[in-house]
């Protein structure tokens, strides 16, 4: 029913860096998603990748860089650009952060959604500039207004052609003067501005904070950041040595449900268990985080705001639309089969007697009505809600 499982399996027995190493070196999922004038057809395709588990972790990661430089479909032009930019997305999900912010700065559906197609040096637009700093590498209190506006400049010139969904550089429309951008004064163009933003070392530290927090749960002190950045920054920003200092440190193993699930986190676990159609886009969406709709340029909220009482009624709100007779085991599973099914591990003595204790002492119902019950109550418990 779930790859997952078929995955748990290959690692039992493996010391933790043979377990970690069997993660990280899964072959890259090569697959293109389709560019299709119908983003629906394009987030299906995607969503069948991760139903099917075909590389987990580049899909999470996917995710991942997606939240921190998200793009709105229905504000990105062209349809097709969607599909452009998530290859763009899974291809470097795993190599290096300089490389794929390199890639997203150029990237169409970019482009159109901050505007910054229409950014030329006699009339800069400032967005594409201010997000970069603010969002994709520095954050807030790193750089001035000066800094931006410099940098608008250094972006200016970029367009889209339509007729090959890439971007290109109008010479007329690009600035050509000298520039002074975080203390540095030459002629930049958006590759250079990239570097600097790179070697920045906070930079490093904040995105290598948010990658962490994603995996353990725990949000590092100014002190851990500082540090991790650093350690980073010397791993020239590859993206596998963090995932593997990640993987090998203890928080990562001592942590069992130490941050809330999203929305479509939930979702996509949810989908791997009970394998409804993955074109079901309200299903995401519903639950408030479908991609390519985030609600604004800086992504999604993180954090309790995924545990709020509306979050939880939409949950489970979805569990009634499935129809369990059409699941694997959907009718005559056990308690301890569920609990494997749903990756529940580690659940608390209460979970265990909610399960148990389902439908009892209620006559005239079918025992396969109680399975279902179990499901949903496995489904909705404080374990399955958190990662």
């Amino acid at each position: 029913m779930r790859a997952d499982l078929d995955l748990i399996d290959q690692l039992v027995g493996l010391d933790r860096s043979a377990a970690v190493a069997a993660i990280l070196d899964k072959p890259v999922d090569e697959a293109q998603a389709p560019v299709s004038g119908k983003s629906d057809k394009i987030l299906t395709w995607w969503f069948g990748r991760i139903s099917e588990g075909v590389n987990g972790l580049q899909d999470r990661m996917t995710f991942l860089w997606h939240s921190i430089i998200p793009t709105h479909r229905h504000s990105a032009g062209e349809q097709e650009l969607v599909g452009v930019q998530l290859n763009t997305l899974r291809s470097r999900a795993l190599g290096n952060y300089r490389d794929l912010l390199q890639a997203m700065m150029v990237d169409p559906a970019m482009l159109k959604y901050l505007d910054a197609d229409s950014n030329r040096a006699k009339t800069p637009n400032e967005n594409l500039a201010r997000e970069v700093m603010e969002l994709f590498s520095l954050g807030i209190g790193q750089y001035t207004e000066d800094d931006v506006r410099a940098a608008a400049l250094a972006l200016a010139g970029w367009r889209v052609d339509k007729d090959n969904n890439m971007a290109w550089l109008d010479p007329k429309r690009a600035y050509e003067g000298e520039l002074t951008i975080l203390g540095e004064t030459k002629q930049w163009t958006s590759a250079d501005l990239v570097d600097k933003l790179c070697d920045h070392p906070a930079t490093a530290a904040r995105i290598a904070s948010r990658v962490w927090y994603h995996f353990t749960g725990v949000t590092p002190s100014g002190e851990q950041r500082s540090e991790l950045g650093a350690w980073w920054q010397a791993q020239n920003l590859e993206i596998r040595p963090l995932l593997e200092r990640i993987f090998h440190d203890e928080q990562f193993w001592a942590q069992h449900y130490a941050r809330p699930r999203s929305g479509f986190e939930w979702y996509t676990a949810a989908q791997r268990i009970l394998q409804f159609d993955t074109d079901e886009n309200w299903r995401p969406r519903n639950l408030g985080q479908l991609p390519y709709e985030p609600p604004n340029v800086g992504g999604w909220p993180e954090g309790d705001r995924w545990l709020n009482l509306d979050s939880m009624l939409r949950r489970s709100e979805q569990l009634f639309s499935v129809d369990f007779r059409d699941i694997p085991m959907g009718n005559t599973a056990t308690v301890e089969e569920i609990l494997n099914q749903c990756g529940l591990f580690v659940v608390d003595d209460s979970t265990v007697a909610a399960l148990e204790s389902a439908g009892a002492g209620v006559d005239d119902v079918s025992e396969e009505s109680f399975v279902e019950l179990r499901w949903r109550i496995a489904l909705s418990c404080p374990e399955f809600q958190l990662q």
